[in-house]
C-alpha cells in the first residue's frame, strides 16, 4: 500500500512598511527645515546657499544690463519731437478724425436733455467747461514772449519760419457770445452748442473746403450757426508737437431742433485731403440730439 508524504513549504513573505504617520512627516519636514547634523537650510548648507545668491546675482545684474543697453540703443533711434512713422505709414493714414463734446457717457453718442430743466443738461455743460478749461491755460508769457503766438491778426496760411510757436486759441473770440458757460452753452434755451474738434495728425495741414449737413434731417435739425464761422482755420496747422499747442475747435449751435424728435446729426471735417468713410467712419462723427 503506497503512502504519500506531504512536505510543508514555509514561503518567506516581505511585508511592507506602513505609511509614515503624521509625526514622522512632521520631523521630516522639519529636518528639511534645518538640519542640525548637515548644517542645511531648506537642504542647503550655507557654502551651497552663497554660491547658488552669487550666481543668479551675477546672472541678473548680466539680464538687467543687456536690456538697459537695448532699451538705450532703442531710445537713440527715437526723436521725441517728430515721430519715427508719418503720412500713409501711421494707424490714422493722414487723416485726421474730428470728435465732439459733450460726452460724459463714452457708452453713447446721445445729447438728450429737458430745455430749462439743469438737472437734465447739467452733464453735458460740466463736460464742455471741463474740456474748455485745458484751453484756457494756454497763456501768453510776458517775460519771454510766451510759448505761443497771438494770431488775431493772420487770416491766411502762416509762413513755415513761424511754426515753432503755436496760435493762441481765444475762446471769447472764437466760440461766440451764446456759447459760454454763463449761457449754459445754449442749453437753457433748448439751442445746444455741440463743440467739434479735429484730432491732432503730425504735420498735417488741410487743404480747404465748407461744411455740409445730413440732408435726411434737415427738417427737423433747424438751422445750425458754426463758431468761429471759417471753421478750423489754416492758421492753426500743421501741428508739431510745439509747446502749449491747442487744437482749433469749432461750436455748432443748433438753433431750433424739433422737440421730441430724435435727430441724427453727422458732422463732416471737408478738405481736399481728408478722406470719408461711412463704415469707418473716417473724417466724420456722428451723435443723436433730442430735446424734451
Amino acid at each position: 500500500m503506497a503512502s504519500s508524504a506531504s512536505t510543508g513549504v514555509e514561503t518567506a513573505a516581505t511585508v511592507s512598511p506602513s505609511n509614515p504617520s503624521l509625526r514622522q512627516r512632521v520631523n521630516d519636514f522639519c529636518t528639511f527645515l534645518y538640519n542640525s547634523e548637515e548644517g542645511s537650510v531648506l537642504g542647503r548648507t550655507g557654502k551651497s546657499w552663497a554660491q547658488i545668491g552669487i550666481f543668479y546675482l551675477i546672472y541678473y545684474s548680466c539680464l538687467s544690463a543687456f536690456f538697459a543697453g537695448m532699451m538705450a540703443i532703442f531710445y537713440q533711434t527715437l526723436d521725441w519731437n517728430y515721430p519715427r512713422l508719418q503720412g500713409p505709414d501711421t494707424l490714422l493714414k493722414q487723416n485726421p478724425g474730428i470728435g465732439f463734446r459733450p460726452i460724459p457717457d463714452v457708452q453713447s453718442t446721445l445729447v438728450r436733455f429737458v430745455k430749462a430743466d439743469a438737472s437734465t443738461y447739467s452733464p453735458y455743460t460740466d463736460h464742455i467747461q471741463a474740456f474748455l478749461e485745458y484751453y484756457e491755460n494756454q497763456n501768453l508769457n510776458p517775460q519771454d514772449g510766451g510759448t505761443v503766438a497771438d494770431c488775431d491778426s493772420v487770416t491766411g496760411r502762416r509762413p513755415e519760419k513761424d511754426w515753432d510757436k503755436p496760435c493762441r486759441f481765444d475762446l471769447t473770440a472764437n466760440l461766440g457770445a451764446d456759447c459760454v458757460k454763463q449761457q449754459t452753452f445754449g442749453f437753457d434755451d433748448g439751442m445746444p452748442c455741440i463743440l467739434l474738434k479735429l484730432n491732432k495728425i503730425f504735420d498735417w495741414q488741410p487743404e480747404s473746403f465748407t461744411n455740409d449737413t445730413n440732408p435726411a434731417d434737415k427738417d427737423n435739425i433747424g438751422p445750425i450757426e458754426y463758431y468761429p464761422q471759417g471753421g478750423f482755420h489754416f492758421k492753426y496747422f500743421p501741428f508739431r508737437n510745439q509747446q502749449a499747442y491747442r487744437s482749433p475747435l469749432v461750436m455748432a449751435r443748433f438753433i431750433r431742433p424739433h422737440p421730441g424728435v430724435l435727430v441724427m446729426v453727422q458732422c463732416k471735417a471737408y478738405a481736399r485731403n481728408i478722406r470719408h468713410n461711412q463704415l469707418e467712419k473716417a473724417g466724420m462723427v456722428h451723435f443723436e440730439l433730442m430735446v424734451d
